[in-house]
């Protein structure tokens, strides 16, 4: 076997200098390393009589190799350490979810794309969680049945993190809930502008879009197993009333019931056309007693923990009759006290930035829950809070 190689295009750069020896067939040194390449005729000269020794092509590829698993960690680095805004985050990934799930046989590269968004949801949750749960109750949208499963991805990386899940359970989990619907994208969509009953045809299709998610799943070639299950399971409830199996509570896998618990809760955030999103300490409240459904009662209970009575993104009336929004949760267990700026005064003027109050003291302390209709604040007011 011989000990030269050819060379490659690549590794001669006009205006720049060899990486390694450039040798005749002869066996004959031609160019040192380190000689400048200076025209193209003299690239092309080099590329058709040149060769190099086995052990340096091997040493340049590793080389380069190593340059770029370096030049990939400096990214990962400053885009882990760059300020990530969550509402503008949200609302960018609001845009790509909506695609992919719409449009999903047009992604060549379905499962890649899942993981991308998957990956930037749980580095929103861990550097900036109250900007993520605030993202999630302000940013708007038109695509109900897309934003709805990010919603509930994002959720559920909240609440992975109270859980201290492993890396790679978070990872199948939130691509299980940024899918599960993927048979019913639009069904859902329709659904929140539709106030009378579901007709034969929608509840078929609604009844049949787990399988039918997981199936088209494996067409966009996803092969985890758990990732189907998870879809699979996504409606099956503790008491056996869920669809499509009918299970029983020990026949549910516990990350299908995770995902259930956080899609119940997004989509009673939002209002539809026959009822108005209910105020999130109302929902929480609800759910702690078992009105939607029958689920797991300590992950109620630390949903209800990792959020707070009043979660990041939610509107309050202070004691001083100030509208404020909840900005972030209370740095202890006390969640009556979460941090707030008022927006508007006492008699409704505007005020020109959010002021910071502390919900401890007496004058600023929270009297009630309100709306976003209520408090008449656009969102992109509210972005600068969330910023660092």
């Amino acid at each position: 076997m011989s000990d030269k190689a050819k060379l490659s295009a690549d590794m001669i750069m006009v205006g720049k200098q060899l990486p390694v020896d450039v040798y005749h067939r002869s066996g004959m040194l031609l160019v040192k390393q380190g000689h400048y390449v200076l025209t193209p005729e003299q690239k092309q000269k080099l590329l058709e009589h040149g060769q190099l020794e086995n052990s340096a092509k091997a040493a340049l590829v590793e080389k380069e190799l190593r340059e770029r698993r370096e030049r990939q960690e400096q990214e990962r680095r400053q885009a882990e350490n760059q300020i990530i805004n969550p509402l503008i985050e949200l609302d960018q990934l609001a845009h790509k979810v909506g695609s992919l799930l719409n449009r999903y046989f047009q992604a060549p590269h379905f499962s890649h794309d899942v993981h991308l968004v998957v990956n930037k949801l749980l580095l929103l949750a861990d550097k900036q969680p109250d900007g993520l749960i605030a993202a999630c109750l302000l940013v708007p949208f038109t695509d109900y049945g897309s934003m709805h499963s990010l919603h509930t991805a994002a959720m559920l990386a909240i609440l992975g993190r109270r859980l201290n899940l492993p890396q790679k359970e978070m990872q199948v989990l939130l691509s299980a809930a940024l899918t599960m619907n993927i048979a019913a994208t639009k069904l859902h969509t329709d659904l929140t502008k539709q106030d009378s009953p579901l007709d034969a045809s929608q509840k078929a299709d609604m009844y049949a879009h787990p399988l039918l998610s997981s199936a088209i799943l494996r067409d966009l070639g996803v092969d985890d197993d758990r990732w189907h299950l998870l879809v699979q399971q996504h409606h099956e409830e503790w008491n056996g009333s869920g669809y499509p199996y009918g299970l029983k509570k020990e026949e549910i896998d516990p990350g299908a019931h995770l995902i259930r618990l956080t899609d119940v809760l997004t989509s009673l955030l939002v209002t539809q056309a026959h009822r108005a999103g209910r105020l999130p300490s109302i929902a929480l409240g609800r759910m702690f007693k078992g009105e939607f459904s029958e689920f797991d009662p300590r992950f109620i209970a630390l949903l209800i923990k990792e959020l707070g009575i009043y979660p990041p993104g939610s509107f309050v009336r202070l004691a001083n009759r100030e509208i404020a929004v909840v900005t972030h949760r209370p740095g202890d267990a006390n969640t009556k006290h979460p941090r707030v700026a008022a927006l508007r005064s006492a008699n409704g003027e505007m005020y020109g930035e959010p002021l910071p109050r502390n919900t401890r003291t007496a004058e600023h302390a929270i009297a009630e829950p309100i709306s976003l209709k209520e408090a008449g604040v656009r969102p992109a007011f509210l972005i600068k809070i969330w910023n660092t």
